[in-house]
């Protein structure tokens, strides 16, 4: 199956979200554009997926499997919150779901367009479609969802998630800008897992409604930081 994804580098020029690859709409975000009245332009990769079993071996060396037994297990790191405190972020990720080999080309440039203002990685990877659990000691955060981790190669794991506001365990509540001033405020968790450690970061984003449309639509937000672990 081949498609195209587009990375919104808006957003990831906004948050500060480091580019785990090739983004697409589960994360949702502006596409181009400007925001804070500076212009970014998107970058894309080209993608063929190719459904694999768990256990068979992919073109990069290793099988699906082979790569999320590198990082089973909980990981644990101190998590500090931006408005201040600290406390201790937990990660573990389940057992697979699905898996899809990923062969990713950097897209041709529309005709007359710019090139991306950020670097895209497109390079071939594993998707895995796993349960991961992210907690905090605090409290704050006690939550499951599905995710699809990158892998391009063993140890070196990546995961990009939108999470539900409506749907949250812990008692986490965005303080960091007034939801009530937006017409929508999204937070987003992003990390990088290895055999023995885990990082990444929680942000957001808070969006007023946009003006104009097409390629010269101004999208009014505020980027906003929750949290690094």
């Amino acid at each position: 199956m081949s498609e195209r994804r587009w990375l919104s580098l808006a957003l990831a020029a906004a948050t500060g979200v480091g580019l785990l690859g090739c983004v697409d709409g589960a994360g949702g975000g502006p596409q181009g554009g400007q925001i804070g009245g500076v212009q970014v332009e998107e970058g894309g990769c080209d993608e063929e997926k190719e459904d694999i079993g768990a256990d068979d071996v992919s073109p990069l060396g290793f099988s699906a499997r082979e790569a999320l037994s590198a990082i089973s297990g909980e990981r644990s790191a101190p998590l500090t919150w931006a408005k201040g405190g600290s406390t201790t972020a937990t990660v573990s990720v389940g057992e697979l779901a699905a898996s899809r080999f990923v062969r990713s080309t950097l897209a041709d440039s529309e005709p007359g367009g710019a090139e991306p203002a950020l670097a895209v990685d497109c390079s071939d990877h594993l998707q895995i479609d796993v349960p991961l659990a992210f907690s905090t000691e605090d409290g704050a955060f006690d939550e499951s969802f599905a995710v699809t981790l990158r892998i391009s190669q063993i140890d070196d794991v990546s995961f990009y998630h939108k999470i539900d506001l409506a749907a949250l365990q812990g008692s986490y509540e965005v303080t960091e800008v007034d939801p009530a001033e937006f017409r929508e405020v999204v937070v987003y968790l992003s990390g990088t897992l290895s055999s023995s450690v885990v990082s990444g970061m929680i942000s957001g984003l808070a969006e007023s409604h946009p003006t104009g449309s097409g390629p010269d639509s101004t999208i009014s937000a505020r980027p906003f930081s929750v949290a690094e672990f």
